[in-house]
């Protein structure tokens, strides 16, 4: 057979797999893992890039009896790439926007006069199915609007790992399968006439907006501030200008995959100057002004041995299977995070079971789904198993209820304070033998160590003993970020107190702020800004302590004191392109003595634009409560005291 005879037929074969696996995908039953089905892809681009089977974004409708339904314009798939500098080379010059990549099923709403009337799957990306019925039931799809508007929302219909539980208990309550995985009974409950109620267990993140009501917007970033004040929820999203700023954003990323109570597979990034989208236009494939980022990943199918428990600092017990060693992206696992109890729970997951693990990049190994389960139960740890004493599970994961006495929770903060204060030379296994000998129990013990104390630790000379101390001692004075980090406040790492720093300079004013005003913070959350002020209050003991050894946080130098400067008590926010990159312009803002927000409240003292005829959500609600409108320069000649 000729070479050109043996491509043809390869790409025949790629093309009939590619189109059997993707039945399959949407249908909610996928064969494959997505790696393996993305080498099908790459392999027929390769060989045949306008092959028609890459055009298809989904399936063809189901025949489950549901309507079908065209889209106005085509609901279309994303480009992607494995490779940060790719990324880079397409951003350009130009400003982008990072959301993660949520592994859901998309979804159009169609409002009429702010009502919802119709909600259709992505189908094939030309034609989806009337699944109205079984959105109702989805509480983030909003039945109504806050005004009679003409508006198509699109987003991702999605269930977590904790809504998953709930539902996978539900259904064996009704003699139903159980699921495999969240993604697939996504795509199965959506195809269904029966049970739609268990819907209720999804929610939606919406990332698009099309018609009349939100043609004056002029950027991506507004488009969801406008989704987020309508009511929906929006994914987080991130404006990048650098490729330092997408490295930077794409580690995030990482670290919210392998949280995994959302199931993220990847990041998109989008122009952010809407008038770009319209320039740029699409393919038949793909929108030119999206693009999606993947890391490379590989399955394998692995058994479980064991699966082991684990008290951390935060007293939460979790769960590790101990696999059978196979080899992923070049390394050799044998061990998977299961996450927490509720996913060992929802998955009964146990010793002999047969499962599927994936690793990308370098995120953690991952398990994916149960391929063959063996007969039985899981088993939960019914005490610590570092101090014996009683758990409890709170719907999510176990937790000691022994704050106080627990080696695990205690032996973990303290070296989670070393790591972050950067103490040289003291090794996880020599905090064991102080503990151990009885010279440290809390963390304020370190500093009342001496040269004579280190000498008692087995295998320890002179030399090393005075290193120890003196690497001890040369953290007494340490960056107020790294002090806080090293609290170990759930919620908050390194970069969320350098970000609080810059609105709250000095530890008094940590300790005193507020839920509310940490939510009107950009980026941050009721949640997270609930678990950053009980944990200030939590751990208050323990500062105490720290500062009366000796420890002295250093505030970061800011050019006037707190409640000084040209903008004292004054807050911006800011809309629109600006001469410079927006976050310097918050900075300049913030040493200025001022204060920023992400929306416009009766606080605020100015909008700053250089875009006045703007119809953004942030200018209109400016002009409702007539706070005033000013130009970059303005801002620059207060800050300059004019």
């Amino acid at each position: 057979m000729s070479p050109s005879a043996q491509k043809l037929d390869r790409v025949a074969e790629l093309a009939a797999a590619i189109m059997h696996h993707k039945r399959l995908y949407y249908a909610g039953k996928p064969e494959i893992a997505d790696a393996v089905y993305d080498r099908l892809e790459e392999e027929l681009r390769s060989l045949d890039p306008d092959h028609p089977a890459l055009l298809y974004v989904g399936s063809a409708p189901s025949s489950s009896g549901s309507k079908r339904q065209t889209h106005d314009i085509p609901m279309l798939s994303l480009n992607k790439t494995y490779k940060e500098e790719d990324l880079a080379a397409w951003m350009g010059q130009e400003a982008i926007v990072g959301t993660p990549k949520v592994d859901g099923n998309s979804l159009s709403l169609i409002y009429r006069q702010g009502v919802l009337v119709m909600a259709k799957t992505r189908g094939d990306g030309r034609v989806g199915e009337d699944v109205t019925d079984k959105v109702r039931w989805i509480p983030d799809c909003l039945k109504k609007l806050d005004r009679p508007v003409d508006l198509e929302v699109r987003g991702e219909v999605y269930c977590t790992t904790h809504q998953f539980a709930g539902l996978v208990q539900e259904m064996l309550d009704r003699g139903l399968e159980r699921p495999n995985n969240p993604r697939n009974i996504v795509a199965g409950l959506l195809g269904r006439k029966v049970h739609v109620d268990l819907c209720r267990f999804f929610n939606f993140f919406a990332f698009e907006a099309l018609g009349p009501a939100v043609e004056k917007i002029a950027t991506e970033m507004e488009k969801f501030d406008w989704l987020g004040q309508r009511g929906f929820r929006v994914p987080s999203h991130k404006l990048l200008q650098s490729a330092e700023d997408i490295s930077q954003y794409l580690g995030e990323v990482k670290r919210w995959m392998e949280e995994g109570e959302i199931a993220y597979d990847g990041a998109v990034f989008s122009y952010n100057r809407l008038s770009l989208h319209q320039q740029l236009g699409s393919t038949g494939h793909h929108p030119r002004y999206k693009l999606s980022f993947k890391w490379q990943g590989q399955t394998a199918i692995a058994v479980i041995d064991d699966i082991i428990w684990a008290t951390s600092r935060l007293g939460i017990i979790t769960p590790v299977a101990v696999i059978e060693p196979v080899n992923l992206s070049g390394a050799r696992i044998t061990n998977v995070t299961l996450h927490n109890a509720e996913h060992v729970k929802a998955y009964n997951l146990k010793k002999g079971d047969q499962i599927e693990i994936v690793r990308s990049g370098e995120v953690i190994p991952k398990f994916l789904q149960v391929v063959e389960a063996k007969p039985g139960n899981h088993r939960w740890p019914e005490q610590c198993p570092s101090c014996r004493s009683k758990v409890e599970f709170d719907g999510v994961r176990l937790k000691c209820v022994n704050q106080d006495d627990c080696p695990a929770q205690r032996s973990g903060f303290i070296l989670n304070w070393i790591r972050a204060a950067e103490i040289d030379d003291l090794s996880e296994k020599r905090l064991e033998q102080l503990i151990q000998c009885g010279l440290v129990e809390h963390v304020a013990d370190l500093y009342r160590l001496t040269e004579e104390d280190f000498l008692k630790l087995p295998a320890t000379k002179e030399k090393m003993a005075a290193k120890l101390y003196k690497n001890i001692q040369s953290t007494c004075k340490l960056p107020l970020a790294r002090f806080l980090n090293g609290l170990g406040i759930e919620g908050a790492g390194m970069r969320t107190w350098e970000k609080l720093l810059e609105h709250y300079p000095s530890l008094e004013a940590i300790m005193g702020m507020t839920v509310v005003e940490l939510t009107e913070i950009e980026g941050f959350a009721q949640k997270s800004a609930e678990q950053i002020v009980h944990g200030l209050k939590v751990k208050k003991p323990v500062i105490q302590r720290l500062l009366k050894v000796g420890v002295q946080p250093q505030a970061p130098k800011r050019k006037h004191a707190p409640g000084s400067g040209p903008l004292a008590g004054k807050q911006f926010v800011i809309t629109g392109a600006l001469s410079r990159p927006r976050d310097e312009i918050e900075r300049a803002i913030r040493e200025a003595g001022g204060k920023t927000g992400s929306s416009v409240s009766k606080n605020t003292f100015a909008l700053v634009t250089n875009e006045t005829d703007t119809g953004s959500s942030k200018m209109k609600k400016a002009k409702e409560l007539g706070i005033p409108i000013w130009s970059e320069d303005q801002l620059m000649a207060l800050m300059k005291g004019k």
